[in-house]
């Protein structure tokens, strides 16, 4: 089958190897939380759960770096299937005391490997796909990630009732399998690129992990709202439908299944409207998501507030995939290792972030003042990352 995969091989099946990759891990992810947090009852020790694959990356953000600047993309891609299939198979030949200890462990380690393939995919993307067409693939990859991930999480709860936690990583060990072959099928960066790649494996090996074009800094700053808007709506699932609607737990799980078609269909209407994204200036992209948003905890009525916030999720999906595209398509070839990089590491770690802080302003001052806040921030993030030059332009041409 490998021989076949590698005599057709296109950046086509890129979303297809991230939509298997992301289906497995999330199953196992969302049923190991699951079963941490009845054996415990600790909410906390679940999140953390969750939480626990961004962690690897940020802490060899430098390594990851390195990793991207000297080697070829594609054979990151199949290196790092192949480490998460070894380490996966490992965790099912556990003993059954150590089960539960060895999926914690799994998660984390793996948590690196999945991050390479990521990021080496989109460094992939930029050197094989036609510049007119990068942002079509970047945003197609994107919906192949989106959707493994709410497939698994979808499938983690009816096949918890019929498999043991073993029975889970048994499938995502076969789910691995198909996404390691599925790597072989991936096309080759171009010899330029390639030989790039290794002359400057050495003089790459030390460099910092940084971005100088100011272009590029406004973008990481923008994007990085995108993670507190996240941070926000990782709380809000919970806190709108309880505190703001007054509902029970019935409510929350038709607020949580609204919120997940909504960002979904962003990401799907970002696909043909992506000829069109281009057009709409970046500050816009990070303020039409508010005014839905605060409408929605304002009117504080539950038809009226779903409808709203669910449009603010669509509109926060189609912001997330313009600054994607836009973070990949303006960094130079000298600096898209790092821009890589930094978008795995930082945009996880501001989630988190956001989470501590909006968490902590909902329960200290209600879900309207957060929703302020998260405002406030993006108004004056935005401001702050304007291009004066840009606007004095549009003024003279006006």
């Amino acid at each position: 089958m490998t021989f076949h995969l590698a005599r057709v091989r296109s950046p086509h099946f890129t979303p297809v190897l991230l939509f298997v990759n992301s289906v497995g891990s999330f199953m196992v992810l969302v049923a190991l939380s699951t079963r941490v947090g009845s054996a415990t009852g600790s909410g906390l020790l679940a999140g953390a759960v969750l939480s626990a694959p961004w962690l690897p990356a940020l802490l060899l953000s430098a390594v990851l770096n390195r990793l991207l600047s000297g080697r070829a993309p594609q054979g990151l891609i199949r290196l790092a299937e192949a480490a998460s299939l070894a380490v996966t198979a490992a965790a099912l030949a556990a003993p059954e005391g150590a089960l539960l200890a060895a999926a914690a462990s799994l998660v984390v380690v793996r948590g690196f490997f999945e991050a390479v393939t990521r990021s080496a995919a989109s460094v992939l993307l930029r050197t094989v796909v036609p510049s007119r067409r990068l942002d079509q693939a970047n945003t197609v990859a994107e919906i192949g990630k989106l959707t493994g991930v709410s497939v698994g999480a979808a499938l983690a709860g009816p096949a918890s009732s019929v498999l043991s936690l073993r029975g889970m990583i048994a499938v995502n060990a076969a789910t691995l399998a198909l996404s390691a072959l599925l790597a072989w099928a991936l096309p080759p960066a171009p010899e330029r690129a390639a030989a790039g790649a290794e002359d400057g494996a050495g003089s790459r090996a030390g460099a910092r992990l940084r971005v100088q074009d100011p272009v590029l800094r406004r973008l990481f700053a923008r994007f990085l709202l995108v993670a507190f808007w996240q941070g926000f709506h990782t709380v809000a699932v919970t806190v709108v439908p309880l505190r703001v609607l007054g509902g029970g737990t019935r409510l929350v799980g038709v607020f949580v299944a609204v919120s997940a078609l909504a960002v979904f269909a962003g990401s799907l209407a970002a696909l043909p409207a992506q000829r069109y994204l281009a057009r709409v200036p970046s500050t816009a992209w990070a303020l039409l998501p508010l005014a839905p948003l605060l409408a929605a905890v304002a009117v504080g009525r539950t038809a009226p507030t779903i409808v709203l916030y669910a449009l603010f999720l669509v509109l926060f999906e189609m912001a997330f995939v313009h600054y994607n595209n836009r973070l990949l398509a303006s960094a130079s070839d000298e600096e898209l290792a790092s821009v890589v990089t930094l978008r795995a590491t930082l945009l996880p770690s501001g989630v988190a972030v956001s989470i501590l802080v909006v968490g902590a302003l909902c329960d200290l001052a209600g879900p309207l003042p957060a929703a302020l806040a998260v405002a406030c921030v993006t108004v004056a993030v935005t401001a702050a990352t304007a291009d004066a030059r840009h606007w004095r332009r549009r003024l003279r041409s006006a």
